[in-house]
C-alpha cells in the first residue's frame, strides 16, 4: 500500500503525495512513479480531513481488495465531496432518515430480507409512509425523492473517478411511485381576483410592490420562482421586448431557463418596476423565498381564492394551462417553460383535447353512419 503525505505548495495548496510501482508490459521492469492530488484547500486541518476522505477511494488493505464501506460512510463521502460542493443542499433530514434505517449496512446487505421477506429498501419505504422513520408520514413523492437519492449516492460512489466501489456491487432495488400529479390551476375570474387583492394590498400598504410585480411576472411569463427572484435589470430589454431568464454563470440544471417575450399586459408593470435600477439590480428580490408564498395566499384570502390554490408554482401551472387551452401550439408552450415538448405532453395533455377531436368523430359518423348509409341506399331500378 502507497505512503500518502501531505505537503503545502508555493500557492499554499495541500497536496497528497504518493509513489506507486508499475511495471512495463513489454520489458516487465518495475519503476516508481511519484504522483499528486490536490486537496484544494489551504489550512492543514481541513487538508487531513480532506485527505481522510479521499483514501476512502484511493487505499486498498493489504490483501489488495477494496475496502467495505457502510452505506452511512458513502453517504458521507457523496454528501460532502459531491452534493456540497455542487452547491446542492438536501433537506438534512433525508440523510439522517436514510442513514437512521440503512447507514449501518454494507451493500450485500441490501438483498437480505427479513422474516416478512422483505428487503431493507423496501421496509424503509414502509415505515417512512407510516411515520415510523422521521418526524411525520412522509408523501410517496418524498419517499421517492429518498431513495433515488440513495440510488445516486450509490451510482455517484461506483464512477471510475470515485472508485470507492465496484459498480457490480450496486444492490438492486426499485424506486416507488411518486405522488399523483395534482391539476390545480387558476381560472380566470380567479386570476382577476386574486391581482386585484394584491393590489388593493399593495395600496394599503399591507404588501409589498414587489409582490404585486411577482405575481404579474409569474402570471405572464410562466417562469419558475428561483428565475423571476434572480431577474435583473439589464436581462429586461424593453427595445426588444425581451425577458432574459438565463442568469450568467449558472450551473446547467434540468431546470432550465428560456427568453421570453413581454406581453403588452405586462410592459407596463415592467417599466414601472423598473424605476430606478440599473444593471444588476433585482427587479423582485430582496425578501425571503417563503415571503412570496405568504403575500400570496394572503391575497388569495382576500380574493376569496382557496389558499391550497395558490402557490408560486401552481401560477405557473396556470400560465400552461391557460395557453394551451387558449390554442397556443404545445412546441411554443414547451419553449417558453424551458422543457421539453414531451414533458409539456406528459403534465398537460387533458388540457389539449382539441387534437383528438377529429380521430374521435370518425370513431361514429364515418364509420357506422358511413355503414348506416350503405344499408339503406335504394336499389337500383331494373
Amino acid at each position: 500500500m502507497p505512503r500518502y503525505t501531505l505537503r503545502q505548495h508555493d500557492n499554499g495548496v495541500f497536496y497528497i503525495h504518493w509513489t506507486e510501482n508499475s511495471e512495463d508490459p513489454v520489458t516487465g521492469k518495475i519503476t516508481r512513479r511519484s504522483k499528486r492530488a490536490s486537496t484544494s484547500q489551504t489550512e492543514d486541518v481541513a487538508a487531513q480531513i480532506f485527505l481522510g476522505e479521499w483514501l476512502k477511494g484511493e487505499a486498498v488493505d493489504a490483501t489488495g481488495a477494496a475496502p467495505i464501506y457502510t452505506f452511512g460512510e458513502l453517504w458521507d463521502v457523496y454528501e460532502k465531496k459531491q452534493l456540497t460542493r455542487n452547491g446542492v443542499v438536501p433537506q438534512p433530514s433525508t440523510g439522517n432518515n436514510l442513514k437512521a434505517h440503512l447507514g449501518a449496512l454494507t451493500l450485500p446487505e441490501f438483498a437480505i430480507t427479513n422474516d416478512a421477506g422483505f428487503t431493507p429498501v423496501e421496509v424503509y419505504i414502509a415505515l417512512r409512509r407510516e411515520g415510523k422513520i422521521g418526524k411525520c408520514p412522509a408523501a410517496p413523492a418524498t419517499v421517492r425523492d429518498e431513495i433515488s437519492m440513495a440510488r445516486s449516492c450509490l451510482n455517484w460512489c461506483a464512477h471510475p473517478k470515485q472508485k470507492l466501489i465496484d459498480p457490480g456491487a450496486i444492490p438492486a432495488f426499485d424506486i416507488p411511485e411518486g405522488s399523483p400529479p395534482r391539476d390545480i390551476w387558476l381560472r380566470a375570474e380567479q386570476i382577476k381576483a386574486l391581482v386585484d387583492a394584491m393590489g388593493e394590498l399593495v395600496a394599503a400598504g399591507e404588501a409589498p410592490k414587489v409582490m404585486l410585480t411577482f405575481l404579474w411576472l409569474a402570471l405572464e411569463t410562466a417562469a419558475r420562482q428561483g428565475a423571476i427572484l434572480q431577474l435583473t435589470r439589464n436581462r429586461v430589454d424593453f427595445q426588444t421586448g425581451n425577458i432574459d431568464y438565463r442568469k450568467p454563470g449558472r450551473r446547467i440544471t434540468k431546470k432550465r431557463r428560456a427568453i421570453v417575450p413581454m406581453s403588452a399586459a405586462l410592459r407596463p408593470i415592467l417599466v414601472d418596476a423598473c424605476k430606478g435600477l440599473v444593471g444588476e439590480d433585482l427587479i423582485c428580490g430582496g425578501f425571503p423565498r417563503q415571503s412570496y408564498d405568504y403575500y400570496l395566499k394572503k391575497a388569495a384570502t382576500r380574493a376569496a381564492v382557496p389558499i391550497e390554490h395558490v402557490s408560486p408554482h401552481v401560477l405557473r401551472h396556470t400560465a400552461a394551462s391557460h395557453m394551451l387551452r387558449n390554442g397556443t401550439p404545445i412546441w411554443i408552450v414547451a419553449r417558453i417553460l424551458a422543457d421539453t415538448v414531451a414533458t409539456v405532453e406528459r403534465v398537460y395533455a387533458h388540457h389539449i383535447p382539441s387534437d383528438l377531436s377529429a380521430g374521435v368523430e370518425q370513431i361514429y359518423s364515418a364509420a357506422v353512419l358511413a355503414g348506416l348509409a350503405k344499408e339503406t341506399e335504394p336499389e337500383p331500378a331494373e
